[in-house]
């Protein structure tokens, strides 16, 4: 049973409730509040669940309510299959309340559950409420990936209630891009769902919603009569006081534009109780600004100044700056006809500063359209490789704790050998300043040798694992193959350039690496290299310049030149931005080759330069395109100039770019 209080507290507003205009409610209210009193707890999550969409549009706070209730109910069961609905239905009835806050923040909490729950119809529902809210703050990018992808989910589903919502979203994101013929497609798919299901609520709503797109077409006779097909089918739905409202003010808004005030006049009457007794921000602005205008036009200056003034002080408390700026140029001229100059002034001077703001708005938001993206792709990448590894965790668990334990037990083991090492090379060792040394060297050999364990163990790990995802993806969405080869390839690739470091470390501190010198045509060379690098460049929009003034042949360790060379180039692109440039320039004197490598990265810290030749250390800076690194490329370099005789120095400023020189000297031919 529901605790007495939770009883009490629901049978008290559901009165409150009945007292603003709902004592007409449908059985199934009645139902659904007896459940919530005395059903099972799973009834009683359900009753409370739909009692919350059901009062959304007229009491968002009471729907809060109520919610509330079946959240508490969910977690003193831990049941998380009614869950995801629950929070969809909290962010449905923020967005009508006017926080767009805490409604973003449910519909994401309510995808990832029901993500992780693979519940896909909630899933759906999520994406098509995010894609709403996106909308409503002018992030059209991000509404019609959520669109589209909510979208191809209702169709894979047949859910015909489903694709009617999102049908009614792409119709009003359309209408926003001024596509009425598009935006009139989508709602007449939405409202033949409708008819077909017999929701006649969601009928009178898609003839709402498609008689605002005729009259943003300037077809305003089909726009009124199709607000009357409308309002024939709220009038007979029972109790949905704000549908009727909205019909009202709606025809009301032509008939003014026509100048029949009194039958404009009689419909806002009617919008205007309901308002009155509601808590539904979107809509008491509406009514409250219709009426305004409607007395403007009756020369009842005062009184629509009053309307106005409702407005202006219900969208400051709910940020709604479209219809704030619009309620102060109605103020301005409500006040102009009076002849108060001054407050008309004020009132002007307040719309004026939102109207700059929201242009400014416009541009900050055209700089990031770029960025933004980018980043839509990168998402819907993790998306799909999300689903694919959701359905195969329990496996990967299991694998992975196996990798674990193994990987524990040979670091057991190394460490159980070294101990035993140390403990005989002690009552070998008599000369303690040797014995120190040992023992350093092998505590760093002990170090390096975790180190390249941890890395194997994750580095490899991650694209094996990525690219066993993307094959069991091709087998189920076999048409965008030729996109999962391409990553399974760069996935590859980040292993095979980590395993071929390590491998060139080992065999250079083992001296396996030959020490040849040959005579190389440095210009031939470095052209080949940027050669090799452009498409890595290409692909992050970075322009290689080079400036190459050496025309002579240089005597030197061809294989070593050419892994210092392509580490440089390589760290130079993958930590410098987007459209920037990275600059190589070479020049020989006095038997030395000069080679600088320059990026607009965001540069080392004074920290990291004290590190910056070590294996294995993490500097501060990061790939800008989530490349891999591993730590070991510099140290590579640094060990090759090194062995050719030559010297290695950084100039860099946090935020400022780097700029790494080589300078080595003509070696003699053998």
């Amino acid at each position: 049973m529901v605790p007495t209080k939770v009883n009490i507290a629901c049978t008290c507003v559901l009165l409150v409730l009945n007292t603003f205009g709902f004592a007409q409610v449908p059985e199934f209210i009645d139902e659904l509040k007896n459940k919530a009193v005395t059903g099972e707890v799973q009834e009683k999550i359900a009753a409370f669940n739909q009692l919350g969409w059901h009062y959304r549009k007229v009491y968002p706070d009471s729907s809060i309510y109520f919610l509330k209730e079946s959240l508490a109910l969910i977690r003193s069961t831990d049941n998380k299959t009614l869950k995801p609905e629950c929070l969809n239905f909290f962010g449905v009835a923020y967005l009508y309340k006017g926080d767009y806050i805490n409604s973003y923040d449910y519909h994401q909490k309510a995808k990832d559950l029901a993500l992780a729950n693979q519940d896909t119809l909630q899933y759906a529902h999520a994406l098509n409420s995010l894609g709403r809210l996106y909308e409503g703050t002018a992030g059209y990018d991000k509404a019609i990936e959520y669109y589209n992808e909510a979208l191809s989910v209702f169709k894979r589903l047949n859910d015909k209630i489903g694709l009617a919502y999102i049908y009614s979203s792409l119709a009003t994101f359309y209408q926003s891009q001024k596509s009425y013929d598009k935006a009139e497609e989508m709602s007449k798919r939405a409202l033949a769902l409708r008819k077909e299901e017999e929701i006649w609520v969601g009928v009178a709503f898609s003839y709402l919603e498609l008689a605002k797109i005729y009259e943003d077409a300037d077809k305003h006779d089909l726009a009124l009569n199709t607000l009357k097909m409308a309002q024939s089918f709220s009038d007979s739905v029972q109790a949905n006081l704000v549908l009727k409202a909205e019909v009202n003010t709606e025809i009301a808004n032509q008939y003014r534009n026509r100048g029949k005030f009194e039958e404009a006049v009689a419909l806002m009457e009617v919008a205007e109780k309901t308002a009155k007794g509601i808590s539904n921000q979107n809509l008491f602005m509406k009514v409250y600004n219709e009426y305004g205008k409607l007395n403007n036009d009756l020369k009842r200056y005062e009184r629509a100044i009053e309307y106005h003034e409702k407005v202006v002080e219900a969208a400051e408390n709910s940020a709604f700056w479209s219809e704030l700026k619009n309620a102060y140029l109605e103020l301005s001229r409500n006040y102009d006809e009076l002849g108060n100059t001054k407050q008309a002034y004020e009132n002007f001077k307040k719309y004026n500063e939102i109207e700059i703001k929201f242009l400014d708005t416009e541009k900050a938001r055209l700089v990031q359209q770029h960025d933004t993206r980018i980043a839509l792709e990168t998402r819907a990448k993790e998306n799909e490789l999300l689903k694919i590894e959701k359905q195969k965790n329990q496996a990967l668990i299991a694998k992975q704790e196996l990798r674990n334990l193994a990987l524990i037990g040979l670091v057991m083991l190394m460490f159980l050998l070294a101990v035993l090492f140390m403990f005989f090379s002690i009552k070998r060792k008599k000369d303690n300043a040797k014995l120190t040394q040992k023992k350093n060297e092998l505590a760093e050999l002990n170090l390096q040798k975790d180190t390249l364990l941890n890395i194997m163990a994750h580095d490899l790990k991650a694209p094996f694992n990525r690219i066993v995802s993307l094959l069991g993806l091709m087998k189920v969405d076999k048409d965008n193959a030729t996109q999962y080869v391409e990553m399974v390839e760069d996935m590859s690739k980040s292993g095979v350039d980590l395993i071929k470091n390590i491998l060139e470390v080992n065999k250079l501190e083992s001296g396996e690496l030959a020490e040849v010198i040959s005579t190389v045509n440095v210009e031939e060379f470095l052209r080949e290299k940027i050669k090799n690098h452009q498409a890595d460049a290409t692909a992050k929009q970075i322009a290689i310049k080079s400036e190459i003034n050496i025309r002579k042949n240089f005597s030197t360790n061809e294989l070593y030149l050419e892994r210092i060379v392509d580490n440089l180039i390589s760290n130079a692109i993958k930590y410098s931005d987007r459209d920037s440039e990275v600059k190589i320039k070479a020049s020989k004197e006095d038997n030395q080759l000069a080679i600088l490598v320059e990026d607009n990265g965001p540069g080392f810290t004074a920290e990291d330069k004290k590190n910056l030749f070590q294996k294995f250390k993490t500097l501060s800076a990061r790939p800008t395109a989530g490349e891999a690194s591993n730590g070991l490329g510099l140290s590579l370099v640094k060990n090759l100039v090194d062995k050719l005789g030559g010297k290695i120095t950084l100039r860099s400023e946090v935020g400022f770019g780097s700029t790494f020189e080589v300078l080595l000297p003509e070696l003699a031919l053998k």
